[in-house]
């Protein structure tokens, strides 16, 4: 009786000890692995399920951030998440078992992907100077000789002022202001343009 006792004890134990590792971390890729910075990676972890299939996890992109995953029979994997690197770089991304929302961790060690991010496009001008390359060229023809630019076109809203002599004929037809400006003249000072 003693030793079917202790032949069940061993079973036993051996089945729990297999519970108790039913889920290990099974893998993680990148996808793609060379990007730019600014472009999306799509990354999948995987967990192997031996039996049953219950535990946490989380990925670890490399650069500070991460996210938290389990498996169960209502969320199996894989675990697909996508990221954004927005520094270029070489990039390792880990996945660990960890407790997750009442989930234990996953059992086995860690396992890695790499990622390469280049540098991204360059970003674009901001609207306000794309406007006013339009507007300077606006300027320069409006203010045709006699006329000339006094200082500078406004890089922000496109306005500018135009003078001449005092009683230059004011240009016809009149130019047109780029956005929400408004055209003015006066004759007497020899002045003409767009502002605010």
């Amino acid at each position: 009786m003693r030793l079917i006792t202790w032949i069940s004890a061993a079973v036993l134990a051996a089945g729990f000890g297999v519970a108790a590792h039913a889920q290990l971390v099974g893998s993680v890729t990148a996808s793609p692995a060379t990007v730019k910075a600014g472009e999306p990676v799509k990354v999948t972890a995987n967990v192997d399920v031996v039996s049953g299939n219950y535990c946490g996890f989380a990925v670890f992109y490399g650069d500070g951030k991460s996210a938290d995953g389990y498996s169960d029979v209502g969320h199996p994997t894989p675990f697909v998440t996508t990221h954004v690197y927005d520094k270029p770089g070489t990039y390792t991304i880990s996945m660990g078992g960890r407790n997750v929302e009442s989930h234990p961790n996953c059992g086995g060690g860690d396992k890695f992907a790499t990622v390469t991010v280049t540098e991204g496009a360059k970003p674009a001008a901001p609207a306000a100077a794309v406007a006013a390359k339009p507007a300077m060229s606006a300027a320069a023809s409006a203010c045709a000789a006699p006329w000339k630019l006094s200082g500078k076109v406004n890089a922000k809203t496109g306005a500018y002022t135009c003078v001449a002599k005092a009683k230059t004929a004011l240009p016809d037809p009149k130019p047109g202001c780029p956005g929400d400006l408004t055209y003015f003249e006066n004759a007497k000072k020899g002045q003409f343009g767009c502002r605010p």
